[in-house]
């Protein structure tokens, strides 16, 4: 028979007081108790509200069991007679099921309810309660890495229904693995410091290996890392959850090399493109800072940055993520990367005009292509291929080409030529053999840059003209216009700050121009017309007062 709140609150009430081991077999009944059939869980809220107060219950008994010593470990001695062994040995059997109690909610629920986060507290309130009482002596610092674990497996196998994945991201929208990483992973040390190291327990144990390195598994694990507030002993943010928890946790270099052994793990299992993305983005900032040894990385971001940029819904956005990665090895830790101009101007491609993480390939390649060292070819090279693809690019991707090319003649003045070549230049006082000699070689001029070359070295694109920017000038939207002409003007301007047009969409360039105050008021038709188009009809059958438009065009 079920018992109501009434009836668990005395129960427990009988249990927690002074002469309460008479009613220890209670305990017991209050464990049957706390079962649950999911489907009237979920349509019956007054057995959440009955669960939720029976753990809470229970809890409040182990806790005085706890404050009575009947939860520690006693010496079997002669001191200490056999009945308060097997008192104890039976206090802890029970403790041990009331633990998996809350971790069955945890990890087999499939439904979004506050129970499981109600459970998540009190397990943790448990694991903070064994720190103290389960410690070798009275105050010696003890941390139970063991619950912890225990935690984390009913964690990996929690599977909430229709949204255990966020499609945008790649991470897990788990709202209880959610609860622990904002509530007690990120804001405390000790918890980051036994985590990392049970993880790796059982990542390498090779019968759980697959479970632990599947497509949920690194979604979840990169829910809990996607952050800044990892364990750090020059931080003095984060804190400790446990009262006296052991000096090993102060081992900054120890858990940078767990953390460094689980990512590597995860990052050689299955990856969602979607998850793909997002470390790859993170990277640069929450992950190579916090490895012991970033140079690990090395074989994952070389393998991500010659990905096949083939088809861009598919992988080939992974190279332009896998950017900033390389970038920060090469430059800290002396990466050396064979051919990467080759293949950073392989990115160049009109599907990158189009991708929402445009701004951030811009940005790199600026700092890239700033070096005095490296050859003119190559920079004319990537100056035409950007001035080529503006052809055909959206006008917020142009304004960001236009001011990036400027920039680039400006660093380099040899590629000037591209732009203002003597050879085509009328002189007064050139022959008649020679000016026609000039006009032959203007009629005769073709283009001899080869896009379709993937050497940068090779596309003769020294020995070309930005025809492109000209064009530009005709552009249909003025922003587009006015900006290429500042090409065909001395150039006096400083550098272009390209943060200033990294950031233009449609959206904002529409919004720019429709906001703008007009200084002259644009002439408008002063005659009015019934239709613009006409209805298809002979003229004889149209109706008299009726005015067209365009009369011999019909729709």
């Amino acid at each position: 028979m079920s018992l109501t709140i009434d009836e668990i609150k005395e129960t427990a009430k009988k249990i927690s007081s002074a002469n309460g081991r008479a009613h220890y077999n209670s305990i017991l009944t209050l464990l049957n108790e706390f079962d649950y059939d999911q489907d009237n869980l979920q349509n019956d809220e007054h057995m959440e509200q009955k669960l939720r107060f029976l753990a809470v219950a229970l809890f409040q008994i182990f806790k005085k069991m706890f404050a009575r010593n009947e939860l520690s470990t006693i010496s079997k001695s002669k001191n200490n007679a056999a009945s308060l062994i097997k008192l104890n040995e039976w206090c802890k059997k029970t403790y041990s099921t009331f633990k998996n109690k809350l971790l069955g909610v945890i990890s087999k629920l499939t439904i979004e309810t506050s129970l499981a986060l109600d459970c998540l507290d009190l397990y943790m309130q448990v694991l903070e309660l064994e720190s103290i009482h389960f410690a070798s002596k009275k105050d010696a610092p003890f941390f139970p890495n063991k619950t912890l674990k225990a935690l984390i497996i009913a964690l990996w196998k929690s599977n909430i229904e229709d949204v255990e994945i966020d499609s945008s991201n790649g991470q897990s929208s788990n709202f209880i693995l959610l609860e622990f990483s904002e509530k007690y992973y990120k804001p405390f040390v000790d918890i980051q410091y036994y985590f990392q190291s049970e993880f790796n327990l059982l990542l390498q144990d090779e019968q759980l290996r697959d479970q632990y390195c599947s497509m949920i598994s690194a979604a979840k694990w990169t829910t809990l890392m996607n952050h800044e507030n990892h364990l750090d002993t020059t931080t003095e943010d984060l804190e400790v959850f446990v009262s006296n928890p052991p000096q090993a946790i102060e081992n900054d270099s120890k858990f940078k090399s767990t953390l460094e052994k689980n990512w590597c793990i995860i990052l050689n299992g299955e990856l969602s493109l979607q998850l793909y993305k997002t470390i790859l983005t993170v990277l640069h900032k929450r992950i190579i800072p916090h490895f012991h040894t970033p140079t690990k990385l090395m074989d994952f971001l070389t393998d991500s940055y010659n990905v096949s940029n083939d088809n861009l819904e598919q992988n080939g956005i992974i190279p332009i993520l896998a950017l900033n990665g390389l970038f920060e090895l090469m430059v800290k830790y002396n990466l050396e990367y064979p051919n990467f101009y080759q293949k950073l101007y392989q990115l160049l491609t009109p599907q990158l005009m189009h991708v929402k993480y445009r701004p951030r390939f811009f940005r790199l390649m600026d700092i890239f292509l700033a070096s005095t060292h490296v050859s003119v070819h190559l920079i004319a090279s990537f100056i035409k291929r950007l001035a080529r693809l503006s052809l055909s690019a959206p006008p917020s991707a142009i304004v960001m080409i236009i001011p990036f090319i400027y920039n680039l003649l400006k660093k380099h003045p040899n590629c000037m030529i591209m732009i203002h070549n003597p050879k085509y230049l009328y002189d007064p006082f050139q022959t008649p053999e020679e000016q026609n000699e000039l006009k032959l070689a203007k009629s005769q001029y073709e283009d001899p840059f080869l896009m379709d070359e993937q050497d940068p070295e090779s596309t003769n694109a020294f020995g070309s003209s930005l025809w492109e920017l000209q064009t530009l000038t005709q552009h249909y939207h003025p922003n587009v216009a006015s900006l290429a002409k500042i090409f065909s003007q001395p150039f006096k301007k400083m550098n272009y700050n390209m943060e200033d047009f990294l950031d233009w969409s449609y959206d904002s360039l529409l919004a720019a121009e429709s906001s703008r105050k007009l200084k002259i008021m644009p002439v408008l038709e002063y005659e009015t017309f019934d239709s613009v188009l006409g209805d298809g009809k002979p003229k004889e059958e149209e109706v008299s007062n009726k005015t067209t438009y365009l009369s011999g065009i019909s729709w």
